[in-house]
């Protein structure tokens, strides 16, 4: 009796479990478990700032519409390592985003990074005029040299040479100093340091006298040297 009573349960329960009956749709208890199957929450997770931020907007997402987005390296065909430009959301989420090529960036974020790349410009700006006041402060450069027939020089004036003169005479060693941290010196104990990787300007020297040399220090700061030629 007991037996029966059993089988007759299970077969009830069969029938009208949501698996077999036709009536009934099937269930997952993930979609309803997320605690205890957290991977059905998983494509929430995932689901692009892009994509959120236009349903925030009260407009559903679709491949076209377009997102502001800060490019992390140079991709081709596309824009340079920090460009800020829109793409579409489909291209974003399906490439960008996967690859780690571009993060998305707010209207406010980009005003502050431009605001910080200025204030980063108009630093490197002033630092570059008050190495050409200290040049200037140097007066003539002095290379002495070997003099032949018709007092022509042995050898030529190269911007290392002068670069060595102006380090010496504001108490360097006469390297060549192109990066200046390497000195580990207070500013006030540190020589004028020119690199003969700046742009220069010197004319052909072939004999004594003065000759006008210049250097560009920063785009905007260029610095004349006046160098005199003698005979050692």
């Amino acid at each position: 009796m007991a037996l029966a009573l059993l089988m007759l349960c299970a077969a009830s329960a069969a029938a009208f479990s949501p698996s077999s009956s036709p009536l009934l749709p099937r269930l997952r208890l993930s979609s309803f478990c997320p605690v205890a199957c957290p991977q059905a929450c998983q494509p929430a997770r995932e689901r692009s700032k892009a994509s959120l931020v236009m349903m925030a907007k009260g407009k559903k997402p679709t491949s076209s519409d377009k997102v502001q987005v800060i490019l992390k390296g140079n991709v081709d065909g596309v824009g340079k390592q920090n460009e800020v430009l829109r793409v579409n959301i489909g291209y974003y989420n399906n490439f960008l985003r996967p690859k780690a090529l571009a993060d998305i960036i707010s209207d406010e974020e980009v005003e502050v990074m431009v605001a910080k790349h200025k204030e980063e410009l108009a630093q490197k700006k002033q630092e570059a005029e008050e190495l050409a006041s200290e040049v200037k402060k140097l007066g003539d450069i002095v290379l002495l040299r070997k003099v032949g027939k018709g007092n022509q020089i042995f050898g030529s004036v190269t911007n290392k040479q002068i670069i060595e003169e102006v380090s010496k005479k504001s108490g360097g060693k006469g390297e060549d100093h192109s990066l200046r941290d390497e000195l580990l010196l207070p500013d006030f104990l540190s020589p004028v340091q020119l690199s003969a990787k700046m742009k220069w300007e010197i004319p052909e020297v072939s004999g004594l006298g003065e000759y006008s040399a210049s250097v560009q220090v920063h785009p905007e700061v260029t610095v004349g040297i006046r160098v005199v030629v003698k005979e050692q």
